[in-house]
């Protein structure tokens, strides 16, 4: 028997990357040194756009084996390292 997406399914993967969106935020500034990002860096304010058809409603970015996960859709101040793989990859 194949594993089909139900909404059921899709509602508990949605809140398990709400909790991971919102961990990130909680947790930035420890992650990205964990990520080796120990100088001071800036912040960009950014919105990631959602797009129709696209599926996903977190973007996940990583950063030398650190995983982030922002909302799309939302404003945020995000580190420059990581907007500047963002950007370079076409997200943003």
């Amino acid at each position: 028997m194949e594993n089909l997406n139900t909404i059921t399914s899709m509602k508990m993967a949605s809140s398990v990357l709400k909790d991971k969106c919102e961990a990130t935020k909680a947790n930035i500034k420890k992650m990205m040194t964990q990520a080796g990002v120990v100088e001071t860096y800036k912040t960009v304010k950014v919105n990631i756009p959602q797009i129709p058809g696209d599926g996903d409603d977190v973007q996940f970015v990583g950063l030398n084996g650190v995983n982030f996960y922002f909302m799309k859709g939302e404003t945020l101040d995000m580190p420059e390292p990581l907007y500047n793989l963002l950007r370079d990859c076409g997200k943003i």
